[in-house]
């Protein structure tokens, strides 16, 4: 497995510096030859290939016995009628491949310049981490893409439909229905000012402690948030988060979400989804820093689920130097690094539970 998203990357790097040049209708060929390798390799993985995986196939054989307001609508249903067919999980694996994946590729296609690069980019990090991994968060994440593109266009009932759609896969995704007050005009100096202080304010934010979950009321969810906070206060949640500082890949979209907006002049005459873009990544660092002390499971969750236009915004970077090949060279290089961390922490998990 690790052989062949090492391949499939190294197809994506060896065409993204001259997809300019090639035939739309080519590069769509090449997506969606590598979207077929993607869904084969999340898709066939074993339930110990990948960390998590396990506690699916716990959860897919005991479906019956599963509480409902604990797993979302789909995976119920999904793994009540695989397991009836007789079939084994790694089904549910292959099931949720083929409906993420390919919206995800369409979402892509439709929403970058340049295609193959972001995808190389999506594969380094979030391939592993949602398709081989989060699957249900999978589908969201694709669904919430064509969310963000129906958003911009204002189409409003297409972009409702994705969400609600993907709340039905997980949960989390109630949330993009924030990006309603995300316009997708070009920003005006005092925005980027605003976007500007977001990371300052949102660390001190952290630093003070202050949960404010005990204001919402129930019926807004504070019920749920409760959940989080009681889990958090058994414990339970220590070995599944991770401490937004000491992460390397958040810290990279810190730096890009400052180049993006320095460049930010040059960047929208080239990438019309720029705006949009950045308000969504600013967001993402808000759901970090102001839920990390109620639970850091929740923040680095919905964190993830935003953060997710960050794929969008290191092809975007691009623009900001030339010649173009010299910055795919930097962006392919850091790609490759982050693959390759992510292939030890994510995509490795067999091996810890094979040396056993």
């Amino acid at each position: 497995m690790v052989i062949a998203i090492l391949s499939i990357l190294l197809i994506c790097v060896a065409f993204s510096f001259f997809e300019e040049k090639m035939m739309r209708k080519d590069v769509l060929a090449i997506i969606v030859m590598i979207g077929i390798a993607m869904v084969f390799i999340a898709g066939t993985r074993g339930p110990y290939d990948t960390p998590d995986s396990d506690n699916y196939e716990t959860n897919y054989y005991n479906v019956s016995n599963t509480d409902d307001d604990y797993r979302e609508p789909s995976f119920v249903y999904i793994s009540y009628y695989l397991n009836m067919m007789g079939f084994s999980v790694s089904a549910l694996f292959f099931a949720y491949a083929l409906l993420s994946i390919p919206i995800r590729l369409a979402a892509i296609y439709k929403l970058s310049n340049l295609p193959i690069l972001t995808l190389g980019i999506y594969i380094s990090y979030f391939y592993q981490l949602h398709d081989l991994m989060q699957i249900r968060c999978a589908v969201a994440s694709a669904l919430f893409l064509f969310a963000i593109y129906y958003r911009a266009a204002t189409k409003w009932w297409k972009f409702v439909l994705c969400i609600l759609v993907g709340s039905i896969f997980h949960y989390s995704a109630v949330a993009g229905f924030v990006i309603l007050f995300f316009s997708n005009k070009g920003l005006k100096k005092w925005q980027r000012i605003i976007l500007s202080v977001v990371i300052p304010l949102g660390v001190l934010f952290y630093f003070s402690g202050f949960d404010y979950s005990y204001l919402v009321p129930d019926e807004l969810g504070g019920d749920r948030l409760a959940v989080y906070r009681d889990l958090k206060d058994k414990g339970a949640e220590d070995v599944l988060s991770w401490v937004f500082y000491k992460n390397p890949i958040f810290l990279l979209n810190v730096a890009l979400y400052y180049v993006c907006l320095i460049f930010y002049d040059v960047l929208y005459n080239d990438y019309k989804y720029v705006s949009i873009m950045l308000k969504i990544l600013a967001f993402a660092f808000i759901c970090m820093f102001t839920l990390s002390d109620l639970s850091a499971v929740l923040a680095s969750r919905l964190y993830e689920y935003f953060a997710i236009v960050s794929v969008f915004l290191w092809t975007a970077v691009l623009y900001a130097f030339r010649p173009l090949n010299y910055a795919k060279i930097l962006i392919n290089s850091i790609v490759a690094v982050q693959c390759l961390a992510n292939i030890f922490v994510y995509t490795l998990g067999w091996y810890k539970n094979h040396i056993k």
